[in-house]
């Protein structure tokens, strides 16, 4: 009589929970793997770029740094000191301290984006979109139904490039200060 008889094991029950171990496991690894036809490409790869886009905006290649955060400050009525970043990369985001209270910076520039599809994007979140000309530029203005008055522009430059402004507190202008921050980012001036 074997070890696992003595137990009340049947033999062989080790080698059948190994095998179904190894089932499952090729069940597995065969369910989650998948081959794609095609060639690697690298990203917008077959995309044309805009390489006029640093002769008719030259200040969108600047990303983040577009506009100072001095400017940034006086513009949504806050001290220049109480101003900070709090997110760098293909969408830009600061945070500042205004008497009214915190207000929340947003800036994107979508190389390959566009005005219309914002627009679609602004309409499927039932904002309220208004369409019109900033710095001589097709533009919209967005502004979501928010208690605070949160609102956002975005204009066809070069792609689309965008800023909002949700301010934390009722009572700024958020429209007026959004609208400056996209005149002074359309600015040919470098």
């Amino acid at each position: 009589m074997t070890d696992s008889t003595r137990r009340g094991q049947r033999p062989g029950k080790g080698v059948v929970a190994r095998a179904a171990i190894a089932i499952t496991a090729l069940l597995v690894l065969a369910g989650c793997s998948e081959s794609v036809g095609g060639n690697a490409v690298k990203a917008g790869g077959n995309t044309p770029r805009n390489n006029n886009s640093q002769q008719q905006y030259p200040n969108l290649l600047k990303e983040c740094e577009v506009l100072t955060s001095d400017i940034l400050a006086k513009t949504v009525g806050a001290d220049p000191l109480d101003i900070q970043s709090t997110f760098v990369g293909a969408i830009c985001r600061w945070q500042a301290a205004n008497p009214a209270g915190l207000i929340d910076i947003t800036r994107f520039w979508f190389e390959q984006g566009s005005l219309n599809e914002e627009h679609k994007v602004a309409d499927f979140l039932k904002y309220k979109v208004e369409t019109r000309a900033i710095a001589g530029v097709q533009s919209i203005v967005m502004r979501p139904d928010d208690a605070n008055g949160a609102c956002g522009v975005a204009s066809d430059a070069a792609g689309v490039v965008g800023w909002w402004v949700n301010p934390q507190a009722p009572g700024i202008d958020a429209c007026a200060q959004a609208l400056k921050l996209m005149e002074l980012t359309l600015s040919t001036n470098s």
